[in-house]
């Protein structure tokens, strides 16, 4: 009963000439961590469905793609579908091979793309169903299971029986025409024995006014659909527009299983056809519990299984305590999507290169290997040489593991991304290795420990500030501000790097009571937050009053002032302040590198003490430091 839908993650696999090697180790490992049902990423059904990062595919490269798909998860008992789609009057046309316009029911703007779309002719229409049978044909040929018509986030079939989207005159203007026709369509191409499933949005967050239909409409429609007799299965997600995705795809905010009651609306009209469940279900308990409740048929658990694709395989041999969270974090999945890029995992590193990446290679010999830091990339060296039989010791100052990571315990949802170094921790005590924490590991305790391999995940130290700066305002890394008492002093949050730390920063103090200004160089706050985050965070900053400098940066500091230049009108200016917050660069802290090298010669560095990046970064750098020791 446990699925996985249908996600963007290594979208050239359409692409013609495009090897399939890492989208089908992508899907076949978690058909062998006992997946039932695979539903592949999107597929387009017509060439005016390309927007950026899309493909159109071609027989004779795409057959021998499913053929070799269809094998691999059929040998694991996985049953394996194609989401089949049309995108219709959204996003952009700029990645259309042929410069072609956006088409939809009507002209009109996208809502996820600012463009003006074309309305398809009736000769046009002709074209997109067939597109839609053509696609479904290659899939049943191509040896996969079946088909799903993809009708929610906005998308051509969804945007056919919406009144925002078609309010023609002519018999394409009838709200369910369009759909039933390529339901009908594709199932007689494909025969009874295919199986033909449906993804539609079970609340459309449109208002009426604007031709929304909302959960009672979209039901009316899926009862439709389900008395057809044309599909085999209903799946659903949430919104009809790319701004939607932040909150049907939710990260740590949002509740676990909240569309769980619209769901359990849907299975009430389908008359005993059956319905996949979503919405961040992460674990077993969640799952059963949807499934008890009598809310869906089967429960797709996609980023669970992104962050670990043994889960099933866990819970089968009693080892649901052990599998590894997903998060919520989104910064290696759906938010790398935006971007079309492939996509990863927060602290799941093998995502993405399952192709190239062996099992764990056992060491020739066991060494005895000490990790300093005890962040994420010095636990995650820790647990990978350990599985590959070293002797590990991880030694940190810190009271508690978890190194720059452990600022999110103060932010309240966020700090769900601790379960990261929680689930760490805890393989660290199954794999026996030994964690001392309150250990200062200068070079005395080098020396006498006598370690085989070194991994330094030692971070970052002070505070890069190039302006100039007479004293009269406090100075501060974004660590140190995190862990002061700044209530009722006026703070400036200087962001060089555009990401949530600073966001993060900014927001905690001025909940602490903090007046806060953000400066940043950058054209907007967070260019490089995701897109299920941005939003968020802008409403956050804005409702606790946080002032917000983009274009701006920090010349110096003077008479209890932090001066400012705006980039482009290069007009100056000031902000009255006690402590400015620096997020930006910082200096590695190697100051046992050379001691090291000179001890045992065999040292690697990783995390912070690389460059100043990101949680995700370290996870995957200290992976790579554990298979390379």
């Amino acid at each position: 009963r446990v699925v996985s839908t249908a996600h963007g993650a290594f979208l050239d696999y359409y692409r013609p000439g495009v090897s399939d090697d890492q989208y089908l180790a992508y899907q076949e490992r978690r058909a062998r961590g006992g997946c039932g049902l695979i539903i592949l990423q999107a597929m387009q059904v017509h060439p005016s469905s390309q927007p950026d990062g899309h493909y159109m595919w071609e027989r004779d490269d795409i057959l021998p793609k499913f053929e070799r798909m269809a094998t691999a998860l059929h040998g694991h008992g996985t049953k394996v579908t194609v989401q089949i789609a049309h995108f219709g009057a959204q996003f952009r046309s700029d990645g259309n091979q042929d410069l072609g316009a956006l088409w939809g029911f009507n002209r009109m703007l996208s809502p996820s793309g600012s463009e003006v779309s074309h309305a398809m002719s009736t000769d046009e229409i002709e074209e997109v169903m067939e597109g839609f049978v053509r696609t479904a044909v290659v899939a049943a040929e191509g040896g996969l299971d079946g088909v799903e018509l993809h009708a929610t986030h906005g998308y051509l079939l969804q945007q056919s029986f919406s009144e925002w989207a078609n309010t023609r005159d002519d018999d394409w203007g009838e709200p369910l025409r369009f759909l039933d026709e390529v339901l009908r369509r594709v199932r007689q191409a494909v025969g009874t024995e295919v199986v033909v499933g449906l993804r539609i949005s079970a609340e459309d967050w449109v208002p009426f006014h604007r031709g929304g239909l909302g959960a009672e409409g979209l039901r009316a429609v899926a009862a439709h659909v389900c008395e057809t007799g044309f599909i085999d299965y209903l799946n659903h997600s949430e919104g009809s527009r790319s701004a939607h995705y932040a909150r049907a795809i939710a990260n740590y905010y949002g509740a676990p299983g909240e569309f769980l009651p619209l769901t359990a609306g849907l299975r009430k009209v389908a008359g005993g056809v059956p319905v996949i469940g979503v919405g961040k279900i992460l674990t077993p308990g969640q799952a059963e519990q949807a499934l008890a409740d009598g809310a869906c048929d089967l429960v797709g658990m996609t980023r669970a299984q992104i962050a670990d694709p043994d889960l099933v395989a866990k819970i089968h041999r009693g080892d649901a305590n052990r599998i590894r969270p997903c998060v919520g974090a989104n910064s290696g999945c759906v938010d790398r999507m935006e971007r079309s890029l492939p996509i990863t995992c927060f602290h799941n590193p093998d995502v993405g290169r399952e192709w190239r990446l062996s099992d764990l290679v056992p060491a020739e010999t066991a060494r005895r290997v000490l990790v300093v830091g005890a962040g994420p990339a010095g636990l995650k060296a820790a647990e990978i040489a350990a599985r590959r039989g070293h002797v590990v010791t991880v030694v940190d100052r810190a009271s508690r593991p978890g190194g720059r990571l452990q600022s999110v315990a103060a932010l309240g949802e966020p700090s769900s991304m601790l379960e990261a170094i929680r689930w760490l921790v805890l393989e660290l005590e199954i794999l026996g290795v030994e964690v001392r924490l309150n250990v200062e590991a200068d070079i005395s305790f080098l020396t006498s420990f006598a370690p085989d391999a070194v991994v330094l995940a030692t971070g970052v130290e002070g505070v890069a500030f190039d302006g100039t700066d007479d004293g009269s305002v406090r100075i501060l890394t974004i660590d140190d501000a995190m862990e002061s008492d700044l209530a009722g002093q006026s703070v400036v949050v200087l962001d060089h790097l555009g990401m949530q730390e600073q966001a993060f920063a900014a927001e905690h103090l001025a909940r602490s009571g903090s007046e806060v200004t953000m400066i940043t160089p950058f054209a907007s706050i967070g260019p490089y937050i995701g897109f299920t985050h941005i939003r968020g965070h802008l409403e956050r900053l804005h409702t606790l009053g946080v002032a917000m400098k983009p274009s701006t940066v920090v010349a110096g500091v003077a008479d209890g002032q932090v001066t400012t230049r705006h980039v482009y009108s290069k007009r100056d200016g000031s902000v009255t302040a006690d402590v400015l917050v620096i997020g930006g660069v910082r200096k590695p802290a190697l100051a046992l590198e050379k001691a090291a090298r000179d001890l045992c010669g065999d040292v690697l560095i990783v995390g912070d003490a690389v460059a100043n990046r990101s949680a995700m970064h370290a996870f995957r750098e200290g992976d790579n430091a554990g298979r390379a020791v």
